[in-house]
């Protein structure tokens, strides 16, 4: 299947639900092989996805009429930037739409995990507009991040990591991607992230600070100016990571995992996609008690494919990463009062979940 490069072909990137007609529909399809020639798209519904679940993109689904009897799909899905000025910033900002059409286009095929087909997509030259049509994957069984996964789940999740981790452990292939995939300690992080976390911790004091624990409320004031050391330490050892591996974008097809939402890939110890997994889209009554064992299910897969691991530092790691991804609740609580009510639960549910994995495994040690 061909992927369909939206602005060589004249079809155009997405900037409104307006612009996916039966026209653009017809060209994306017959682009990647999709449609046969004697077939074309008379009409197209559109339908709002994904709202209160990844806020730095708009998604739709796409279900095209045809003309006739056809092998094509019956939906797809477009990705294409957010209206959220906050999350808009922040996405330019950090230069996150390109890694997911790179991943999709020179990744995705070689990854121990499936990932939704992808049809066309784009850039604009700035790196700042961009659309993807994607295959529609919303038949798998989705995990839901504010149910949290079980930990058998949990487990599955975290060996298909070390799976993908192991694959790029070290890897001089990497190196083709520097500029794309950018490392955790990269400049930018250290610039802008201090600032997004200035900005969204009053909100996340105003809007949940009854219940932050004292024994990590001064996570606040203390967190910004740790950030350059918290990255430097989840710099090496180098891997590919995910950068967003959480529950809302893991599926299962059968027994076989699913992974979605490429736009935070980076490079850097893959302790960082583990602790935010860990974290994060486990509930705290579930995960509670449990952080070893999970940790341990990791590791143990990573030498599994003779990946030389140090368990003390890997465990320092973990509770680094676990600080600083703290740091995905507070900065969207900045956009709090726009999201829907699934968003605003999701962003209260991860930022206390962080907190309180902070706490039960006195993390803030580490960076005091």
């Amino acid at each position: 299947m061909a992927i369909v490069d939206l602005i060589e072909s004249g079809l155009g990137l997405l900037k409104s639900e307006a612009d996916i007609t039966p026209q653009w529909v017809e060209g994306v399809l017959k682009g990647s092989k999709s449609l046969e020639d004697n077939i074309s798209v008379t009409a197209v519904t559109t339908e709002r996805v994904g709202e209160g679940v990844g806020i730095l993109s708009i998604l739709q689904r796409v279900t095209p009429s045809y003309s006739g009897a056809t092998k094509a799909p019956k939906s797809f899905v477009v990705k294409y930037p957010t209206d959220d000025p906050t999350q808009r910033f922040t996405a330019d900002a950090l230069v996150l739409y390109i890694r997911e059409l790179v991943f999709y286009k020179d990744c995705a095929p070689d990854a121990p995990f499936k990932t939704a087909k992808c049809y066309a997509q784009a850039i604009a030259g700035d790196n700042t507009d961009f659309t993807i049509a994607m295959e529609d994957i919303s038949h798998y069984q989705q995990l839901n991040q504010l149910d949290g996964a079980s930990l058998d789940q949990a487990k599955t999740f975290l060996e298909i990591l070390a799976d993908f981790h192991a694959m790029w452990w070290g890897s001089p292939k990497l190196a083709n991607y520097t500029e794309v995939f950018q490392p955790l300690d990269n400049p930018t992080y250290n610039a802008v992230l201090p600032m997004l976390w200035t900005a969204g911790w009053p909100a996340a004091a105003e809007h949940a600070g009854d219940l932050i624990s004292d024994n990590v409320r001064d996570i606040g004031d203390m967190w910004a100016g740790k950030v350059p050391w918290m990255l430097q330490n989840l710099s090496t050892p180098t891997t590919m990571c995910h950068g967003d591996f959480r529950a809302d974008n893991l599926m299962l097809d059968g027994d076989r995992p699913v992974a979605i939402d490429f736009q935070i890939v980076g490079t850097g110890s893959g302790m960082y996609d583990v602790g935010y997994f860990i974290s994060q889209s486990i509930t705290t009554a579930v995960r509670r008690g449990h952080d070893k064992e999970l940790v341990d299910t990791y590791l143990n897969r990573l030498e599994f494919h003779g990946v030389d691991i140090d368990r003390d530092e890997a465990w320092r790691q973990y509770l680094i990463a676990i600080t600083f991804c703290v740091t995905y609740g507070v900065t969207s609580f900045a956009s709090y009062t726009e999201q829907n009510q699934r968003g605003q639960d999701l962003i209260r549910e991860m930022f206390l979940r962080a907190l309180s994995c902070v706490e039960d495994n006195n993390a803030l040690s580490v960076i005091r």
